[in-house]
Protein backbone atom coordinates (compact mmCIF):
# COMPACT_ATOMS: atom_id res chain seq x y z
CA UNK A 1 0.00 0.00 0.00
CA UNK A 2 1.20 3.49 -0.77
CA UNK A 3 1.31 5.95 1.86
CA UNK A 4 0.83 9.40 0.72
CA UNK A 5 2.86 10.75 3.43
CA UNK A 6 5.92 9.29 1.36
CA UNK A 7 5.38 11.82 -2.14
CA UNK A 8 6.57 14.84 -0.54
CA UNK A 9 9.84 13.71 0.62
CA UNK A 10 10.13 11.46 -2.96
CA UNK A 11 9.27 14.58 -4.80
CA UNK A 12 12.06 16.53 -2.79
CA UNK A 13 14.57 13.74 -3.76
CA UNK A 14 13.65 14.07 -7.29
CA UNK A 15 16.08 17.50 -7.88
CA UNK A 16 18.55 14.76 -6.72
CA UNK A 17 17.91 11.87 -8.46
CA UNK A 18 17.74 13.89 -11.71
CA UNK A 19 21.24 15.37 -10.88
CA UNK A 20 22.75 11.94 -10.51
CA UNK A 21 21.66 10.74 -13.45
CA UNK A 22 22.66 13.55 -15.81
CA UNK A 23 26.23 13.21 -14.09
CA UNK A 24 26.36 9.61 -15.01
CA UNK A 25 24.41 10.16 -18.59
CA UNK A 26 27.97 9.71 -20.68
CA UNK A 27 27.85 5.96 -19.49
CA UNK A 28 24.31 5.32 -21.07
CA UNK A 29 24.70 4.28 -25.12
CA UNK A 30 22.66 7.33 -26.16
CA UNK A 31 25.32 9.72 -24.35
CA UNK A 32 27.59 7.95 -25.44
CA UNK A 33 27.07 7.88 -29.19
CA UNK A 34 26.01 11.80 -28.94
CA UNK A 35 29.56 12.13 -27.34
CA UNK A 36 31.44 10.02 -30.34
CA UNK A 37 28.92 11.91 -33.11
CA UNK A 38 30.66 15.34 -31.38
CA UNK A 39 33.87 14.06 -31.82
CA UNK A 40 33.31 12.96 -34.82
CA UNK A 41 32.23 16.25 -35.72
CA UNK A 42 35.19 18.29 -34.32
CA UNK A 43 37.69 15.93 -35.70
CA UNK A 44 36.06 16.10 -39.18
CA UNK A 45 36.21 19.50 -38.99
CA UNK A 46 40.21 19.61 -39.09
CA UNK A 47 40.89 17.07 -41.42
CA UNK A 48 38.42 18.76 -43.97
CA UNK A 49 40.58 22.21 -43.54
CA UNK A 50 43.90 20.01 -43.50
CA UNK A 51 42.90 18.76 -46.80
CA UNK A 52 41.66 15.31 -45.94
CA UNK A 53 38.31 13.45 -46.37
CA UNK A 54 35.90 12.99 -43.28
CA UNK A 55 36.33 10.17 -41.02
CA UNK A 56 33.65 7.48 -41.17
CA UNK A 57 32.49 5.76 -38.52
CA UNK A 58 32.96 1.90 -38.10
CA UNK A 59 31.14 -0.34 -36.34
CA UNK A 60 33.70 -2.40 -35.75
CA UNK A 61 36.30 0.40 -34.57
CA UNK A 62 33.37 1.33 -32.83
CA UNK A 63 33.35 -1.86 -30.78
CA UNK A 64 37.35 -1.93 -29.98
CA UNK A 65 37.05 1.01 -28.63
CA UNK A 66 34.20 0.78 -26.35
CA UNK A 67 36.05 -2.29 -25.12
CA UNK A 68 39.21 -0.77 -24.66
CA UNK A 69 37.64 2.46 -23.14
CA UNK A 70 35.72 0.51 -20.91
CA UNK A 71 38.69 -2.00 -19.46
CA UNK A 72 40.67 1.25 -18.80
CA UNK A 73 37.82 2.22 -16.97
CA UNK A 74 37.09 -0.81 -14.92
CA UNK A 75 40.18 -2.34 -14.58
CA UNK A 76 42.34 0.57 -13.41
CA UNK A 77 44.71 1.55 -16.09
CA UNK A 78 45.30 4.18 -18.73
CA UNK A 79 47.52 3.05 -21.70
CA UNK A 80 47.46 1.66 -25.30
CA UNK A 81 48.09 -1.87 -23.98
CA UNK A 82 45.02 -3.72 -22.35
CA UNK A 83 45.78 -5.40 -18.91
CA UNK A 84 45.63 -8.59 -21.33
CA UNK A 85 48.45 -7.60 -23.26
CA UNK A 86 46.24 -6.31 -26.00
CA UNK A 87 47.55 -3.75 -28.40
CA UNK A 88 45.21 -1.30 -30.29
CA UNK A 89 45.81 -3.40 -33.94
CA UNK A 90 44.50 -6.61 -32.19
CA UNK A 91 41.89 -5.36 -30.71
CA UNK A 92 39.95 -4.47 -33.61
CA UNK A 93 40.87 -7.64 -35.21
CA UNK A 94 38.84 -9.73 -32.64
CA UNK A 95 36.03 -7.00 -33.85
CA UNK A 96 36.95 -8.61 -37.58
CA UNK A 97 38.40 -5.42 -38.66
CA UNK A 98 41.24 -5.49 -41.64
CA UNK A 99 43.00 -2.42 -42.03
CA UNK A 100 46.01 -1.47 -43.90
CA UNK A 101 47.12 1.18 -41.51
CA UNK A 102 45.87 1.44 -37.90
CA UNK A 103 46.38 4.27 -35.07
CA UNK A 104 44.83 4.53 -31.68
CA UNK A 105 43.96 7.82 -29.54
CA UNK A 106 42.97 7.30 -25.88
CA UNK A 107 42.22 10.29 -23.47
CA UNK A 108 41.48 10.21 -19.22
CA UNK A 109 39.36 12.70 -17.53
CA UNK A 110 37.74 15.54 -20.11
CA UNK A 111 34.23 15.23 -19.44
CA UNK A 112 33.31 16.33 -22.71
CA UNK A 113 33.45 15.39 -26.02
CA UNK A 114 34.45 19.36 -27.03
CA UNK A 115 36.80 18.85 -24.19
CA UNK A 116 38.67 15.43 -25.73
CA UNK A 117 38.47 16.80 -28.74
CA UNK A 118 40.26 19.85 -28.12
CA UNK A 119 42.80 18.18 -26.21
CA UNK A 120 43.74 15.91 -28.83
CA UNK A 121 43.69 18.25 -31.45
CA UNK A 122 46.23 20.45 -29.32
CA UNK A 123 48.93 17.59 -28.53
CA UNK A 124 51.19 16.54 -32.02
CA UNK A 125 50.95 13.06 -31.81
CA UNK A 126 47.39 12.71 -31.48
CA UNK A 127 47.01 15.30 -34.19
CA UNK A 128 49.32 13.13 -36.23
CA UNK A 129 46.62 11.00 -36.26
CA UNK A 130 43.75 12.92 -36.71
CA UNK A 131 45.26 14.25 -39.94
CA UNK A 132 46.68 11.58 -41.87
CA UNK A 133 44.65 11.79 -44.66
CA UNK A 134 45.25 7.74 -45.09
CA UNK A 135 42.68 6.98 -42.27
CA UNK A 136 39.50 6.88 -43.45
CA UNK A 137 37.92 4.77 -41.12
CA UNK A 138 37.12 5.39 -36.91
CA UNK A 139 35.79 4.05 -33.75
CA UNK A 140 34.85 6.93 -30.85
CA UNK A 141 34.34 5.98 -27.33
CA UNK A 142 33.72 6.55 -23.70
CA UNK A 143 33.69 5.11 -20.67
CA UNK A 144 32.31 6.65 -17.46
CA UNK A 145 33.79 5.01 -14.04
CA UNK A 146 31.46 6.53 -11.21
CA UNK A 147 33.73 5.35 -8.13
CA UNK A 148 36.78 5.81 -9.81
CA UNK A 149 39.93 6.38 -8.18
CA UNK A 150 43.08 7.83 -8.73
CA UNK A 151 45.19 5.52 -10.55
CA UNK A 152 48.98 5.25 -9.23
CA UNK A 153 50.84 8.85 -9.55
CA UNK A 154 47.74 10.49 -10.22
CA UNK A 155 46.26 13.02 -7.41
CA UNK A 156 42.89 13.03 -8.81
CA UNK A 157 40.20 9.93 -10.46
CA UNK A 158 40.01 10.02 -14.28
CA UNK A 159 36.30 9.33 -13.82
CA UNK A 160 35.88 9.38 -17.97
CA UNK A 161 37.89 7.22 -20.65
CA UNK A 162 38.31 7.85 -24.34
CA UNK A 163 39.73 5.93 -27.00
CA UNK A 164 39.47 6.81 -30.67
CA UNK A 165 40.48 4.20 -32.94
CA UNK A 166 41.57 4.83 -36.53
CA UNK A 167 41.76 2.33 -39.55
CA UNK A 168 43.03 2.15 -43.63
CA UNK A 169 40.49 -0.55 -44.67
Amino acid sequence: MFHSTLLPSLLRALPVVLALACLVGAATPARADEAADTVLAIINQARVKAGCSALKLNSKLMAAAKIHARNMAEKDFFGHKGKDGSKPSSRAKRQGYSYHMYAENIAAGQSSAEEVARSWLASAGHRKNILTCRLKDTGIAVAYQSDDEPLDGQSKAFYYYWVQDFGDP
